[in-house]
């Protein structure tokens, strides 16, 4: 299912202790997300626990002889992890990432080791960003330009008339920004000035298209979620 992007894994180390990581969703890049993951433990529990990211160097968060260790911490991760310490006695691993980047993107890894034994769980991040169209009309070679900057990953573009027409037979331009984002421009030729053109764009991460619309092909109607609206 496209909504939910943080893949459940378990990984049984022995018959007695195990790791559950629930399915979570994906986050939109600048906000905060939650890793949760249980394990068996047994009362009273003073589990090790360690949080890494797969292919980075360094650890997220490591807690061992009853208390956090940040020692080895990677630095991109300074300040934006957040853990409840005390829930790792009652057998929940919960970690949570603050201001998300693209570069957050990607497999995270939990080692717990207790009385009970010793497991891993795995869970896939997956991070996007969508931004406001700018629309642009060039009355010299009567073209509608859609435009919008700061996309992850690149949206998927769809221009329509009034009657529902795909007009995407026109040129596409995506270039990916030195942060590692998206700038798509798309152009439309306009043939029918009478007509009403709608510029859409979208990814699978968003929870609504945006979705932008023309009079007579020069006048900006309205920007909204995707909806049909009775004047388009």
């Amino acid at each position: 299912m496209y909504f939910k992007h943080l893949v459940f894994s378990i990984l049984f180390a022995s018959a007695d202790a195990f790791i559950t990581c629930e399915l979570a969703t994906d986050v939109e890049i600048g906000k905060d997300v939650t890793f949760n993951c249980t394990f068996e433990c047994n009362d009273p529990c003073v589990p090790w626990v360690m949080w890494e990211k797969d292919q980075v160097a360094g650890i997220l968060h490591e807690y061992k002889e009853d208390k956090s260790d940040v020692s080895k911490q990677h630095a991109n991760y300074s300040g934006r992890i957040e853990v409840d310490t005390f829930s790792f006695k009652e057998g929940k691993a919960f970690l949570t990432l603050k201001n998300v980047e693209i570069w957050d993107e990607g497999k995270y890894i939990v080692s717990i080791s207790t009385d009970n034994g010793y497991g891993a769980g795995f869970v896939q991040l997956s991070v996007w960003a969508a931004t406001p169209i700018k629309l642009f009309w060039n009355s010299e070679m009567h073209i509608l330009s859609c435009q919008s900057s700061g996309w992850y990953p690149a949206p998927k573009v769809e221009w329509k008339d009034t009657s529902g027409n795909n007009l995407n037979n026109d040129s596409e331009i995506i270039m990916r920004e030195p942060n590692g984002h998206f700038n798509v421009t798309h152009n439309l030729k306009v043939l029918d000035k009478q007509n009403q053109y709608i510029c859409s764009k979208w990814h699978k991460w968003m929870k609504k298209q945006t979705r932008v619309g023309f009079s007579e092909g020069t006048r900006l109607i309205r920007v909204d979620d995707g909806k049909n609206p009775s004047d388009l």
